[in-house]
């Protein structure tokens, strides 16, 4: 489940999926773009999202397929590592009706577990495979789909499920990453029949997620993590961009990400292994056309191997480290994690439209809006959603056109790389005779050919927003500014909501997977709950509280207990008939009725 929402919770009964099936067939009758989950309050607004954006993917919600990759290679480092992790989930869920799912980064197939349940047989008969992709824009609303769009747990019940045939499960999904890289791996998802499913479900996919986390870190061979210790340790050390490569791994760091580009790969890969065991500079010109100075720092392998950090600087500088220093001209550094903040204020007060790019929910509509605040002051901001202008073109560019000639003291374009060929012209043609100021933001994925490159190059200043587990030193200050936009007092006057100090450590321990966007989701939901003018622990989530919930078992193992209690007064007690009314092996009736002590 995603972060501590203040809606509706997760669906458990035939009334609440009735209802939110109601409330799905409403949506599906509307245009995507017109759907707003603010108008279904009976109903998760995350899961409305996810209806909207897999209607804009074309999802049929009828489809019964399932689709492969033909192409799909399973034989990654991720299925290897965890299938240990597997082989616990198959024996966690031998008697629990679930099936287990791991998959790749793409949301791809790559390890399927199944137990022993009613519907096992029509799982099977699904001819599931590695590469059966489950991401949202291809199969609609489901756990694992949604937990690789938002890159947060998450759990879909029921009639929550886009698809109809998804109606009778509960799915869930968990974002696994590279405990060394910290980038996204994969996801785990266990799933069930939906009357078995409770939000107990979900904390037991975490705790299997990050066991595999745990495994994935200790299979790291001695040569790799000297490797990656040596680029985490060039990170704090030097502000400029870092990069760190060997034979099989190439890891860029938040600040290389718009000066490194794949095509580079090679290149800084060779350099290393020219270098041997000794450092050495040496002046290389990048497939984007700029000329860098790369200082090569080998890292001790094992013999056939080798590892170096590379750091970048624009050519004719020297090397530059946190104790301070100018980059000198032509380059734009993006410095310590707070410094784009400065630099994104002085190339809007200096009428340079910017760019923001980054990881997906890092903050960068957030930080372009409090940037352009300052400067539009009581005027406020025009924002222009790029996705959207396909639906009128024309219309779009006008207003847009109005706001950016000086109707509007300050102009937001979001999803900038989404705009359509046909206007990527018009827009940096606006952009560069903008008289007010303009930032738009984009996530750092984005493909970089054709009108993406056209409308990326409209703006003259690329500043990469870096993602939370980056920005540990400001936290409480974010936290205090995410907490006065959501609004910090009420219409009685009451005074602002600000956090215990204690508060902000509990949440300063969470890895924050989902970024700003996941931090604003908790602090709205503690902001509801708290009746004073302090949010403490107690008002966190569990998960980011002192009080752990109980072992994640225990819900689900009362839910079928209830479900198999239920059946045997319906039959009198009847094993058979019981077995025959759940759809398992009196074999799986037996041992259940003894492991649950109804024997």
């Amino acid at each position: 489940m995603p972060a501590a929402s203040s809606g509706p919770p997760v669906p458990h009964t035939t009334a609440e999926w009735e209802r939110v099936r109601q409330a799905k067939l409403d949506v599906l009758t509307r245009d995507p773009f017109a759907v707003d989950p603010a108008d279904y309050p009976g109903v998760r607004p995350e899961v409305v999202a996810s209806w909207r954006r897999s209607m804009l993917a074309g999802v049929d919600p009828g489809a019964r397929h399932y689709a492969p990759d033909d192409d799909f290679q399973p034989r990654t480092r991720l299925a290897a590592v965890a299938q240990p992790i597997m082989n616990r989930l198959k024996d966690e869920i031998s008697d629990l009706n679930c099936w287990g799912f791991l998959a790749d980064r793409a949301c791809r197939l790559l390890t399927v577990v199944v137990g022993d349940f009613p519907l096992a047989g029509r799982v099977h008969r699904q001819n599931l495979r590695p590469g059966m992709c489950f991401a949202e824009e291809v199969m609609g609303t489901n756990g694992m789909g949604c937990a690789h769009e938002t890159q947060q747990a998450f759990i879909i019940a029921g009639t929550e499920h886009f698809r109809t045939d998804s109606e009778i499960l509960t799915t869930t999904g968990v974002i696994i990453r590279d405990p060394f890289t910290k980038r996204y791996a994969g996801t785990l998802g266990a799933h069930c029949l939906r009357e078995y499913g409770t939000t107990a479900l979900l904390p037991l996919v975490v705790e299997l997620g990050r066991s595999i986390e745990a495994q994935l870190l200790a299979s790291r061979e001695d040569g790799e993590r000297e490797f990656f210790d040596a680029f985490a340790a060039a990170q704090r050390r030097h502000r400029a961009p870092v990069v760190g490569v060997s034979r099989r791994l190439c890891v860029v760091s938040t600040r290389a990400r718009t000066v490194v580009h794949e095509a580079d790969e090679e290149l800084l890969r060779r350099l290393a292994e020219e270098s041997g065991s000794r450092s050495r500079t040496v002046q290389r010109q990048l497939s984007s056309g700029v000329t860098v100075t790369i200082q090569v720092h080998p890292v001790p392998q094992p013999r056939g191997e080798f590892a170096a950090v590379l750091v970048l600087l624009p050519s004719g500088t020297s090397m530059v480290d946190d104790t301070g220093g100018d980059a000198g001209p032509g380059w734009v550094w993006e410095g310590a994690p707070a410094d784009f903040r400065t630099q994104l204020a002085r190339a809007l007060r200096n009428g340079r439209a910017v760019l923001l790019t980054g990881e997906r929910g890092c903050g960068k509509r957030h930080e372009a809006r409090q940037a352009l605040r300052g400067l539009a002051g009581s005027g406020g901001i025009a924002e222009f959603d790029c996705a959207l202008a396909h639906l009128r073109p024309r219309e779009w560019l006008r207003s847009l056109a109005s706001a950016v000639s000086g109707d509007s003291p300050a102009v937001l374009l979001g999803h900038v790389t989404d705009l359509p060929a046909e206007l990527t012209t018009a827009v940096a043609d606006l952009l560069a005779r903008a008289p007010v100021p303009v930032a738009g933001t984009t996530t750092d994925d984005a493909g970089h050919d054709g009108a993406v490159a056209r409308v990326r190059e409209s703006f003259p200043v690329l500043l990469t927003v870096p993602p939370l587990r980056e920005r540990r030193n400001e936290f409480g200050q974010l936290c205090a500014s995410l907490l006065a936009e959501l609004g910090g007092g009420d219409e009685d006057g009451e005074q602002a909501v600000t956090l215990a100090p204690r508060a902000v450590a509990a949440l300063l321990a969470s890895d924050w997977p989902g970024n700003v966007r996941q931090l604003l989701q908790v602090l709205a939901s503690a902001r509801v709950r708290v009746s004073g003018p302090v949010i403490d622990v107690g008002d966190l989530p569990a998960r980011h509280g002192r009080n752990q919930p109980a072992h994640p078992l225990d819900e689900v193992r009362a839910a079928e207990r209830r479900v198999l209690m239920a059946a045997l007064r319906e039959t009198g007690g009847d094993r058979n008939a019981v077995a025959e009314r759940l759809g398992i092996s009196r074999a799986t009736v037996y041992r259940k009725l003894k492991r649950y002590e109804l024997d």
